[in-house]
């Protein structure tokens, strides 16, 4: 009976070598440039998969990033599921990578008799084209967001066209408070209000023979005092 069990155990042995020869062969014309052979005694693969996030600007290339998975097979392989890790994750996060190894791990014990190593990474580049597209979309989003907010487009302020604008703003100010006679004649302190207390005013607001009203509130009571003397002199 022991020397029927261990030949059974050679049959057995022999089959799922066969196997992982086979499936090994096949991963080499599958994955010309992606399969790397670690070992093969005992069998240790990586399988490395081009992966890419498209970019929302249009005419903008692609982001490319590359996703690799270790796949080490027991002697009892594919009667018992290979082991599984990340080699390089590229745009997934460390949470994202477990979360993808907990399910690839789950999807092996199903597969469990038959050889699994393309289908496990089938199962691997659908999830990360799931997570491709879900960056996109999300980007996509932001992206019309942004469009929604009205960008306002002003000119821009520098010290000459502020002084210029200031400049203007006092005399438009001044000019509201300014009431103008009906012979459209200013008074002094309707002139020196106009003009920002600048002197230097065109004969056109004066008047060709018309006296100019002055206010003497406008002046120093010290000034008042130096016309008065002037004119008593």
């Amino acid at each position: 009976k022991k020397v029927q069990e261990k030949e059974e155990a050679v049959v057995s042995t022999q089959s799922t070598g066969e196997e992982q020869e086979g499936e090994l062969e096949a991963l080499e014309s599958i994955f010309v440039t992606e399969l790397e052979i670690v070992s093969r005694q005992p069998p240790i693969y990586v399988v490395t998969i081009p992966c890419e996030i498209k970019d929302v600007e249009v005419g903008k290339p692609p982001k490319e990033f590359t996703v690799g998975l270790r796949f080490r097979l027991p002697e009892e392989y594919p009667d018992v599921p290979p082991e599984i890790e990340f080699t390089e994750g590229g745009e997934l996060d460390e949470d994202l990578q477990k979360s993808i190894l907990i399910e690839l791990k789950e999807f092996a014990e199903q597969e469990v008799g038959c050889v699994m190593i393309f289908t496990l990474v089938s199962e691997l580049q659908d999830k990360v084209n799931k997570f491709s597209d879900s960056i996109y979309d999300k980007k996509v989003q932001e992206k019309e967001d942004k469009d929604k907010v009205p960008v306002f487009h002003g000119t821009i302020v520098t010290r000459q066209n502020f002084t210029e604008w200031q400049q203007a703003f006092i005399l438009e100010r001044n000019l509201k408070k300014v009431k103008v006679a009906q012979t459209d004649k200013l008074t002094g302190k309707q002139i020196f209000l106009a003009k920002g207390g600048n002197l230097e005013i065109g004969e056109n607001l004066i008047g060709e023979t018309e006296d100019v009203e002055v206010d003497e509130s406008l002046f120093e009571e010290d000034e008042l005092l130096d016309f008065s003397d002037s004119d008593e002199d």
